[in-house]
């Protein structure tokens, strides 16, 4: 797994794992647990398999950028 993007919303980096799951990336949301309890000065990581980290960060990118 590779940790693709931080995010310190944990709802935002929730919205952004379905996002990726919608494109068929199998991203995980870490630390989801503990940050809604303590929030973590690491905020949460999203992670996706190594062989889908190329794919899921141009998605990302396509859609920070309207794509």
């Amino acid at each position: 797994m590779k940790i693709i993007k931080r995010m310190h919303n944990l709802q935002e980096a929730a919205i952004i794992v379905g996002f990726l799951q919608a494109h068929d990336i199998d991203a995980e949301l870490l630390d989801g647990a503990i940050n809604s309890v303590l929030a973590m000065p690491g905020g949460v990581r999203i992670a996706v398999p190594d062989d889908q980290e190329m794919e899921a960060t141009t998605l990302l990118k396509n859609a920070e950028s309207g794509g």
